[in-house]
């Protein structure tokens, strides 16, 4: 891609396409290093802090599965009470981050969301 514009576009039908997940709340694309990228949060300063937050969660587990000679994780799942973040890489790069009600079925979303992850990671 060698123009912004069609760029942006790509990013935002991404981000409309897992926002469209079913029990997804909000979503946020993220480098891997906390920058982000694509979002559908209203408050930006929220969102920015979110996605720095996540991509340190993401680098966390990776670190530790590694300490332990595993795998890298598929997908990380932070639970509360009433809501869960779900964390899944999308390549290299990027990492996708949702917000979601508990009552999800949580391994259909997050194999949806690899299969999305997937798509990003050759695409962007």
């Amino acid at each position: 891609m060698s123009s912004a514009g069609p760029l942006k576009q790509m990013i935002r039908q991404f981000v409309d396409e897992i926002k469209a997940i079913s029990g997804v709340n909000e979503c946020a694309l993220v480098s891997t290093d906390g920058i982000l990228i694509g979002k559908s949060f209203e408050d930006s300063l929220s969102a920015q802090s979110f996605g720095a937050m996540c991509a340190t969660m993401i680098a966390s587990s990776e670190a530790a599965a590694s300490v332990v000679n595993i795998e890298s994780p598929l997908w990380i799942v932070v639970n509360s009470q009433n809501n869960a973040i779900i964390l899944v890489p999308a390549g290299e790069r990027l990492l996708i981050a949702v917000t979601v009600n508990n009552d999800v079925h949580m391994e259909g979303v997050c194999a949806h969301l690899r299969e999305i992850g997937e798509r990003i990671g050759g695409a962007l």
